[in-house]
């Protein structure tokens, strides 16, 4: 089997129902079964993907498995939210594809777990950004379902400091305010200059998946539960303690924006994923929304 498919099935597969109410995990109250999830660890140890001692896999297999089945239900319901479906002429594209690439000595369900995971995955790239009004309303009431944060912070050494700091800091400070008052306490190289404004990749605004990577996970924590404009109160991360800044809409516009109209499904996909009530069977350990994966009980 070509090892694109394998790294893209991996990433995220689509599966068909099996008739059972047994869960594996849910999302947002959509069942993923256990049958689907048992019927791709088969397969992957049947093409050498994963391998089995006594009949038994390796649970950090299972639970890479699990996440990819979180994602792709995930997927779904962003491609439904948008009033996108895969078609009929999606699924003859890829298994077309597939064919050409000589992938009939693989199971028949593991194909059509391919062509079902191709197929939404083009869809997805259909999926149009929101109306630069809803992009600005759903940034104002809940930023992270954007797929993104847009972050300014100062961090000292100890609590009372962040306290007082905060103290200085109206409810809702303006993005030059948040700037002063970092600039005069935080201990961040070059606070005075940047205001305390974080950079990322792409921008401004960093996707959620770049936060994931990338960033203490307290301080992820902080972030994805501060509200746009407000700052929080003092937030513990290895690094010291943080006052964190969601910024407000009129300074960051340009970038949520042009992050947004880049990869609208990409980063709608990351914002139904950290804003979804994802739960799994204790078995297989636990959704980390930080992460964004399974992990361990």
């Amino acid at each position: 089997m070509p090892r694109r498919l394998i790294s893209l099935l991996i990433a995220t597969i689509v599966v068909a129902a099996c008739g059972t109410t047994n869960s594996a995990a849910t999302i947002n109250g959509s069942d993923i079964l256990t049958t689907d999830l048992e019927q791709t660890i088969t397969d992957f140890v049947t093409i050498g993907e994963a391998a089995s001692t006594n009949g038994v896999v390796d649970a950090e297999t299972v639970r890479s498995l699990l996440t990819s089945l979180i994602r792709a239900e995930a997927t779904n319901q962003v491609i439904a939210a948008a009033g996108e479906e895969v078609t009929d002429e999606d699924l003859a594209s890829v298994r077309e594809q597939l064919a050409e690439q000589g992938t009939e000595d693989l199971p028949e369900t593991l194909r059509e777990l391919i062509v079902q995971l191709n197929a939404a995955q083009a869809v997805l790239g259909r999926v149009k950004a929101p109306s630069p009004q809803d992009i600005a309303e759903r940034y104002n009431s809940n930023p992270k379902s954007l797929g993104m944060l847009c972050v300014s912070h100062l961090v000292v050494n100890d609590e009372s400091t962040a306290k007082t700091a905060r103290a200085e800091l109206d409810d809702k400070p303006t993005d030059a305010q948040f700037a002063e008052v970092a600039g005069k306490y935080s201990i961040e190289p070059n606070a005075k200059e940047s205001g305390g404004a974080l950079t990322g990749q792409s921008g401004t605004c960093i996707s959620i998946n770049e936060w994931q990577a990338g960033f203490d996970p307290d301080f992820v924590a902080g972030a994805l539960a501060a509200r746009t404009g407000i700052p929080t109160q003092p937030v513990k991360s290895s690094f010291g303690w943080h006052v964190i800044f969601i910024r407000p809409f009129t300074a960051v516009s340009e970038s949520v924006s042009a992050n947004i109209t880049s990869a609208p499904g990409e980063y709608l996909l990351l914002g139904a994923l950290a804003d979804a009530d994802i739960s799994v069977a204790s078995r297989y350990g636990r959704w980390d929304p930080l992460a964004g994966t399974v992990v361990a009980p």
